[in-house]
């Protein structure tokens, strides 16, 4: 059995973290979070874990994807399940889950009621079980905690966002039952949502989570089909502001699935310049192409690695989202 606990309204104006915690009634919205995981031993490992809940066309589902990418042999291992009528699912202010797929646990630390997290993830090829605690406490992004979503001046067209944008992670990793433990690393945790125009191409977007090594973070919110750029400078001790004057540029595009997805960047902000490069191929979870990369500064020197988000709908005239073209296991 789930249990879903609701908050009031729509996220916008924002209440506290907690409240907007909760499912919306009137948003599609997702808790989303994406990590890295070293062994000194045997390499890296990336994750993911979403749970989106979808209003389009009338209907109202879940949709969990779980995923995990072995970096050294370059391969991705998958859950993708819609749930309709919330039928096993629990969003509470302590839990979400999916039957026994993922569960995920809320705690209190020091520098939030959510700040200690637990995830498991299970399928028939993995088996993941992570430990996380934020160092610092969540942030509001972009202007105080609203993102337009690539259409300007419209108000339906907004999402609330907010996010844990470091928390140290430890835990252990089963795949085709070869055990890795003691894995050490890195995770950020998204909640975002809203009214906005789930299927229109404008509202497509190329998020960038940058987790540089000097304990700081930059979340970039870019529609470069609208020329419209946001995003949130994390400082170490915690402190953040809007970001919204850099310039980041494509300079490589790939075909994937027959449609094109920006690849390699160059990034300039707060006076400094960066390149990112995908450390591996990315994969295509439902809605949304993934990878991790690798930034590199003016110098050449590795200080940090980010996830990439990119929607098809940024690069392609088609609808954005193919969740109804394609199987889902």
């Amino acid at each position: 059995m789930g249990r879903i606990v609701y908050a009031e309204g729509t996220g916008i104006p924002h209440k506290s973290f907690e409240d907007e915690f909760l499912t919306h009634k009137r948003c599609s919205e997702w808790w989303y979070c994406t990590g890295y995981l070293q062994d000194n031993k045997v390499g890296m490992f990336g994750y993911q874990f979403t749970l989106a809940k979808i209003r389009i066309f009338g209907i109202k589902f879940h949709i969990l994807i779980c995923s995990v990418t072995d970096f050294q042999t370059g391969k991705h291992y998958n859950i993708q399940t819609p749930v309709f009528f919330g039928k096993g699912v629990t969003t509470t202010a302590d839990k979400l889950s999916v039957g026994e797929r993922a569960v995920f646990n809320f705690s209190k630390n020091e520098h939030s009621s959510k700040g200690h997290m637990s995830l498991h993830m299970k399928s028939d090829e993995f088996c993941l079980e992570v430990e996380m605690n934020a160092i610092k406490p969540p942030v509001w992004h972009c202007d105080d905690g609203v993102l337009q979503m690539g259409i300007l001046n419209d108000p339906k067209e907004r999402t609330y966002y907010y996010s844990f944008t470091n928390l140290a992670t430890r835990g252990k990793l089963v795949i085709l039952g070869e055990e890795y433990n003691n894995l050490t690393g890195k995770t950020w945790f998204d909640r975002q949502g809203g009214t906005y125009s789930l299927t229109d191409p404008r509202c497509s977007w190329e998020w960038f989570s940058l987790r540089f090594f000097d304990n700081t973070e930059t979340m970039l919110f870019a529609f470069p089909q609208n020329d419209y750029y946001d995003g949130t400078c994390i400082e170490a001790d915690g402190a953040y502001r809007r970001l919204n004057d850099y310039k980041l540029e494509a300079t490589e595009v790939i075909t994937f699935e027959g449609k094109e997805f920006s690849n390699r960047w160059n990034l300039a902000m707060n006076g400094r310049k960066y390149t990112i490069t995908p450390k591996a191929k990315g994969m295509f979870n439902v809605f949304f192409f993934e990878l991790l990369a690798e930034i590199y500064d003016e110098e050449g020197n590795l200080v940090g690695y980010g996830f990439v988000e990119l929607l098809p709908g940024v690069r392609n005239r088609n609808n954005n989202w193919n969740a109804f073209k394609r199987k889902l296991s």
